[in-house]
This record gives C-alpha cells, structure tokens and sequence, in this order.
C-alpha cells in the first residue's frame, strides 16, 4: 500500500523521491525494490516516458541500486537543511555528481494540444542517468531555494517522510499520521481515569 503524496511532493520530485522509503508498523517499506517500480514510478513523474532522449532505457538491478543511493544522499542533504547542520561531504559530492553527469539543453517541444513547452534534452544519455540528473537539480534547488524554509521531517513517531508544509503549524505528512499522534494523546491523557 503506497501512501498519499506528503505535501510538496507532487512539486518536488526529490521530495518524493526520497519518501519512497517508508516506515509502517516498524516495518520498512521502499517503494523502489524492483526494477519494474523503479520504472513505474519514474514514468509516474515524467522522468522516464521519453525514450528517444534516453538511448538506453534499461533499468536493472544497477539502476535500481544507483537511485537508491541517490535517494540516500538527498536525504542526508534535505535532513541536514531541516537540523540547520552541515550536510556530510560524500552526499554533497554523490549528488552533485549525479547532476554533473548529464550536460542538458534546452529544449522546446511543441505537443499535440498545440502548446509550447521546455524540456531538457542530452544526447546520448542513458534514462537513469537522465532521471538522477534531474533528481539531484530537484534537491539542490530545494535545499537551496525559497522552499528550504517550509522543509519538515513529519512529527509522528516512527514516521522518516519528510514534507513541505504548506502551513506553518503543519507537523504531519498525512492524516494518518496526525490521527495516530492525536489517538495516542487522548489515550494518554484518558488512561488513568
């Protein structure tokens, strides 16, 4: 069962990326196991659906292995936005990386709706290099840009999503876990009465 977006995800594909690694019931759940949902959630956010730019579109456990690394690094980078702390150097440098590896190009595509749009092009690069690419611009321009200021790790115990709060008194990634952190008050609260 994948949960609901956390706010900002939809925007910020880094976001998202790295709350495909969940907690449930104490129980670890990564959304991006397989090589078949590392395709299907790439394609989900337009990071995938465009083969002709990306020569290669394999995705394999090598892949699967480099985005999970990639998920890792921009953690330890939005974290350390969060706790107002240094981001330790290798994730600096894996991301940073990441988004060297891939010279892009403006782009523009003209779509059936006849509407105008910019795209980033390279030629000759694989999908999965695409993909961290444009992953690790995401993050660098979240941890760095406006939004850095409404970044929160989700108060629920036992919760590791992380969100943008799109109010300032914002604590929760979902409502699931606003209701389990109110259910476990009003029992605290009610269990000696």
């Amino acid at each position: 069962m994948v949960s609901a977006p956390a706010p900002g995800e939809v925007q910020r594909p880094a976001l998202a990326l790295v709350n495909t690694r969940q907690a449930r019931a104490g129980e670890s759940i990564d959304e991006l196991a397989t090589p078949v949902a590392l395709r299907r959630w790439l394609r989900d956010r337009g990071l995938g659906e465009d083969p002709p730019r990306a020569p290669d579109g394999r995705i394999d456990g090598v892949a699967v292995a480099t985005v999970r690394d990639l998920r890792a690094a921009v953690r330890e980078l939005l974290l350390a936005r969060i706790e107002d702390r240094r981001a330790p150097t290798p994730a600096v440098d894996l991301v940073n990386a990441a988004s060297a590896a891939v010279p892009t190009a403006a782009q523009l595509r003209w779509d059936v709706d006849h509407a105008p749009r910019r795209t980033q092009a390279a030629a000759g690069a694989r999908l999965i290099e695409l993909a961290c690419a444009a992953l690790a611009a995401d993050a660098i321009d979240l941890v760095t840009g406006p939004d850095h200021a409404a970044l929160r790790a989700c108060g629920a115990p036992g919760c590791v999503r992380l969100l943008l709060a799109d109010h300032p008194r914002r604590q929760w990634c979902c409502k699931r876990c606003g209701d389990r952190v109110r259910a476990s008050r009003y029992y605290r609260r009610h269990q000696h009465t």
